[in-house]
């Protein structure tokens, strides 16, 4: 039963990472898929929560309304998420068990500025690589700086206010998942 109810969460929560990345697609870097994975990873544990990362970034930049992105882009994006979900599993719980709630949403805002810096200067080089004729690396980077600043304060915002109360809320049901049958 609980191999059941760990692949059918592992499916829900492929398929709200994939909505939760196109509701918000029209907006430049302002998303709740890296909350979600993170939240994914918590629930469900490292591996799961890296495949669930995987497969709905995968799946979220493949059918994106915006338009599909470019092979090596893609797979530096779930490969990403898979990091997220990982992160989600190892340091989700050690962020649960912090009982002062100010040290708590001081090291849930690092975790999400942490993981979307990740994620931006891997995709970024990876575009570079795939796209840059003849600029400089640094001429690319800068280009992208504002953009790529506004995923990481939104994410250390988001993580600051959501992630304690979720992680809070959602720890019965981590602990039932984990159960042994």
């Amino acid at each position: 039963m609980k191999r059941t109810r760990a692949a059918l969460l592992s499916a829900l929560l492929t398929a709200l990472v994939f909505v939760g990345g196109q509701a918000l697609a029209g907006i430049p870097n302002v998303e709740v898929v890296t909350f979600l994975v993170f939240i994914s990873g918590y629930l469900l544990g490292p591996v799961l929560g890296a495949l669930v990362g995987a497969a709905g970034m995968a799946a979220h930049s493949l059918f994106n309304v915006m338009g599909a992105v470019a092979p090596p882009v893609w797979v530096t994006q779930w490969i990403c998420y898979g990091v997220v979900g990982l992160a989600g599993g190892i340091a989700g719980p050690a962020l649960a068990r912090i009982r002062r709630r100010g040290l708590a949403a001081a090291l849930a805002t690092v975790t999400g500025a942490a993981l979307v810096l990740f994620y931006q200067l891997a995709v970024n080089a990876a575009a570079f690589f795939s796209f840059s004729s003849g600029v400089s690396v640094w001429v690319f980077l800068w280009g992208g700086i504002a953009f790529g600043a506004v995923q990481v304060l939104w994410n250390a915002a988001l993580f600051l206010l959501a992630i304690p109360p979720t992680l809070r809320v959602l720890a019965p049901y981590r602990r039932e998942l984990a159960a042994t049958p």
